[in-house]
């Protein structure tokens, strides 16, 4: 069998993960937001708030060892109920710290190397695909997930190039509400240019006003695309043995003789009651229970 790429294990993998959580979590400001997309939660203003954060960082990073610990003490167990029991608890471990707002690259990764070594494959797609969001440049992850891939059966759809998607979808590492905020200042600033330039013939103004004016729509344009969700949103199948049917009725005809595993790559396309209509990676159409699948940017 392959062998799993991991982040985060071992000494120096540890402090790898740990020094990157906080590089990303304990800015402050717009920066971190540019930067990490969730910075908001460790703002440090001043006095009490400066000491909560504090805190709450020598609690984020006590948890994150212990998550790490869980997942090496895992993988020395040789009984087989005890390493996969680890595992979950690793697992556990790094979903509380994401749920809490604190989302890395690395931590989305080691979420499904614990999810994938739990049994969890849906689980383990999921991470690897939005630690993809966050950074398309994410090795490990991207190996890892082409390992998950290869360990569904045959007949199951494959995407064949979702990570260049992920690449082109580079701009969602900054949050939709800061694209928002950047795109009113840079139409703002367009326009004061443009004022500018029809009173001042000389300067730059003219080409100023072009160049916000082309950041404005590029920005613009980004939200539009994230808001209306084009041909659907990516998700994944996270309930084994998840039943596909022709159309949205519990007694529709079968879309398949056998039921799709956890950890398959879809399009959903609609909501329609208890059922979504999902698309494969072969372009096919399927109908299932809505609370089988998990978009990636939930």
């Amino acid at each position: 069998m392959k062998r799993m790429r991991r982040t985060g294990t071992g000494r120096v993998g540890r402090m790898a993960a740990i020094g990157l959580l906080f590089a990303s979590g304990v800015a402050s400001g717009v920066a971190a937001a540019l930067a990490a997309g969730f910075g908001a939660g460790f703002v440090v203003a001043s006095g009490g708030v400066a000491h909560a954060q504090t805190v709450q960082g020598e609690d984020v990073r006590s948890r994150l060892e212990r998550a790490l610990d869980d997942y090496e003490e895992a993988e020395r167990e040789a009984d087989r109920d005890a390493r996969i029991a680890g595992f979950r608890r690793a697992e556990q471990g790094f979903a509380a710290l994401l749920a809490d707002g604190i989302a890395t690259p690395a931590l989305q990764t080691n979420l499904g190397n614990a999810a994938l070594q739990a049994g969890d494959l849906g689980a383990a797609v999921l991470a690897y695909r939005r630690a993809l969001r966050l950074d398309p440049a994410a090795m490990t992850a991207r190996q890892n997930l082409a390992h998950v891939r290869s360990l569904l059966p045959a007949w199951v759809p494959r995407p064949s190039g979702s990570e260049g998607a992920d690449a082109l979808l580079v701009y969602r590492r900054i949050p939709e509400s800061t694209r928002s905020l950047l795109a009113a200042g840079s139409f703002a600033l367009a326009a004061l240019f443009v004022v500018v330039a029809a009173r001042r013939r000389d300067g730059p103004w003219r080409g100023l006003a072009i160049l916000f004016g082309i950041v404005w729509a590029l920005l613009l344009a980004s939200v539009v695309v994230d808001g209306s969700g084009g041909e659907g949103v990516a998700a994944v199948v996270m309930a084994d043995e998840t039943v596909a049917r022709s159309s949205d009725a519990a007694q529709a005809k079968l879309a398949f003789p056998d039921p799709l595993p956890q950890g398959v790559e879809v399009v959903r396309l609609e909501v329609r009651g208890d059922f979504a209509r999902i698309r494969l990676a072969n372009g096919r159409d399927v109908w299932v229970r809505s609370g089988s699948v998990t978009p990636v940017d939930d």
